[in-house]
């Protein structure tokens, strides 16, 4: 994946590597700033996106409201406000970490229970993790200066070069393998001598409705992304979720708990519903914390 990206990178235009070098050093530099300032400056985001700019404001509060439809409106405006900050700060912590130390990143998570997976890898035997877009779910590519394990990562390269080299950067800087998300399988298979965890996003809206995939969630009849529990049952893999809270500001806590020990050992759709079931309690222990800007039921 990386001969593949720097290869993009040297393929693009000589214009697109000018505004990169351009873009990028402003950047970098202000990555330094301490938190105290940057969060003033997410101040001033949440500021543009909730109060200027409403940007996609009637999605999420239409979200919020159908995914709880019990509580007052109210309650579903401070809801949606309190996610809008999270969402400001998602920003100027992402930026922080361009230039973030490991030791300072990894002081910010807290991880339990992943003897779990270690378990697993010392038996010979992949992992895949399951998450949402919870919290702050850019902190878990720190996960490798914690653990002493080869962790990848499900990656979707973005058609903006300039964006997709960025984002690689940042995301891989502190050992985390990226992989494209459709290579993933391929990879566990041809990669048996070598276990390891695969971090999987699996919580977006599928391209394609599959009706065998649709399950209550939220409230709603959702359509599910299959991709886990397949790749799961191909590859005999143990399968987890990682439940991720943000604990104050800046500080998270990733909990790694378990599905089951073998994918095949488990029931048609069983792995799906306790991965939406366990999706939802984390949701619902901090209901800001969970990306709703996203249209998560437009089909």
């Amino acid at each position: 994946m990386l001969n593949k990206l720097l290869k993009e990178f040297k393929d693009m235009s000589f214009t697109t590597k000018i505004i990169y070098w351009i873009l990028f050093p402003p950047i970098y530099i202000l990555s330094f700033l301490p938190m105290s300032i940057l969060y003033k400056v997410s101040s001033v985001i949440y500021l543009c996106l909730y109060k200027l700019s409403n940007y996609r404001k009637q999605v999420v509060i239409q979200n919020i409201s159908r995914s709880f439809p019990y509580k007052k409106y109210n309650e579903i405006k401070s809801i949606a406000r309190d996610f809008y900050m999270n969402f400001a700060d998602l920003f100027v912590e992402v930026l922080k970490s361009i230039s973030i130390s490991s030791e300072e990143l990894t002081d910010k998570l807290t991880i339990e229970g992943f003897e779990f997976v270690e378990n697993q890898i010392q038996n010979g035997k992949s992992t895949i993790a399951c998450l949402g877009h919870c919290g702050n779910w850019e902190i878990l590519n720190c996960l490798p200066a914690k653990m002493n394990i080869n962790i990848y990562s499900g990656y979707k390269p973005i058609k903006a070069p300039i964006m997709n080299k960025l984002l690689f950067d940042i995301r891989s800087r502190f050992g985390m393998h990226l992989t494209p998300s459709q290579s993933i399988a391929k990879h566990i298979l041809s990669n048996k001598d070598n276990p390891s965890l695969y971090l999987l996003l699996a919580d977006q809206c599928p391209k394609k409705v599959n009706s065998s995939y649709q399950f209550p969630f939220l409230n709603q009849e959702t359509s599910v992304l299959p991709g886990p529990e397949k790749l799961a049952k191909a590859t005999g893999s143990a399968i987890v979720y990682i439940k991720l809270i943000r604990t104050q500001k800046g500080h998270f806590k990733a909990e790694c708990q378990p599905i089951c020990e073998n994918a095949n050992n488990m029931q048609e759709f069983e792995i799906t519903k306790k991965y939406l079931e366990l999706l939802e309690l984390n949701i619902e222990e901090d209901p800001s914390g969970w990306l709703w800007t996203h249209k998560r039921w437009k089909r």
